[in-house]
């Protein structure tokens, strides 16, 4: 025989790993090319082979490993689903007042009220707010507020829109009046708007059709003055304009002027009476001015990163092959 032939004892001994495919391929080639020319052995395989039970997996042991991949795939879908809702979240709380009454209200109110721990009590909690008007430039969204506080505190908000629609506040102008309603204007502060802006609003003109507003501002050469009537037609408004548009509006307004603010304003009912006094306070005299700005979305996006990070961490936990 053949020193690369196998005995039949030998072949018989490793027959019940032949048929159990343990065998190494070259033990497993020389047994089969034993029990093709060896008729005794091939039938003992063949008894064999009938006595070994043929085992299948249990059909709940199946139903266990079919409920464990669809429970991994379902923790991978609401791994992502909810990782999403927290990104979404995050940048909701960031850019989170529509462009409505109820929004613009309380952009004003979050914004405006100081909190009762604050140092700069200008406009206190408690103090009733009026979301008075608004104007938009491209996503750029300015609301006219007015405080009813004894130093009828009033500015412009500006906010920018965000992806979601809604709008995120950049800053505040903050200005004590001498009037309780009539015409107000001033330079606007707008982070993402290269040109500077003026705003012309107008405030509790239910009785007001007219006003007589002296301007004051500078230019390279020289401060200036100028008077200029505004016919109103009783409503509150707000008008956020370049200098351009306002160099239109002030016909008499020269070249290179800047710092534009009013001055003083007399008001006029429906027959052309001066009524300012009705809105005016005499003993109240501003003294001071104050803005507000709010950092930019830096760390916002920084946290939105890591639950992006942490998202994919636990699908890829949840999607692994064991």
């Amino acid at each position: 025989m053949s020193e690369n032939k196998l005995e039949c004892c030998v072949v018989r001994d490793l027959l019940p790993s032949y048929i159990e495919n343990l065998t190494e391929p070259e033990t497993t080639a020389m047994v089969k090319e034993h029990l093709e020319g060896c008729a005794k052995c091939a039938g003992i395989e063949r008894n064999m082979r009938g006595a070994v039970p043929i085992e299948r997996a249990p059909k709940r042991a199946l139903r266990f490993l079919k409920h464990v991949k669809r429970t991994r795939l379902l923790a991978a879908a609401l791994s992502l689903i909810l990782a999403l809702l927290c990104m979404w979240w995050l940048y909701d709380q960031e850019f989170h007042y529509p462009n409505t009454e109820t929004g613009r209200l309380e952009a004003v109110q979050d914004y405006i009220i100081a909190p009762e721990d604050s140092t700069m009590q200008h406009v206190p909690a408690g103090t009733t707010m009026r979301a008075v008007a608004w104007d938009t430039i491209d996503n750029h969204l300015f609301i006219f507020y007015f405080a009813e506080n004894d130093e009828n505190v009033h500015g412009v908000i500006h906010l920018v829109r965000g992806i979601n629609g809604k709008y995120r506040t950049l800053s505040a102008s903050e200005t004590p009046s001498r009037y309780s309603g009539g015409l107000y204007g001033g330079g606007v502060s707008a982070r993402g708007i290269d040109e500077p802006l003026f705003y012309l609003a107008g405030y509790n003109c239910r009785d007001i059709y007219s006003a007589e507003v002296e301007f004051t501002g500078s230019s390279s050469e020289r401060d200036i003055t100028l008077v200029n009537t505004f016919e109103l037609d009783g409503e509150d408004f707000l008008r956020v304009m370049d200098y351009d548009e306002l160099e239109a509006t002030l016909a008499s307004m020269p070249d290179g002027v800047t710092g534009v603010y009013i001055d003083d304003v007399r008001l006029f009912d429906k027959d052309g009476q001066d009524i300012t006094d009705q809105y005016k306070d005499e003993e109240m005299t501003p003294s001071w001015g104050a803005g507000i700005g709010t950092a930019e979305t830096f760390m916002v996006y920084v946290l939105m990163g890591i639950v992006a990070i942490l998202g994919i961490v636990f699908i890829r936990y949840f999607l692994r092959r064991d």
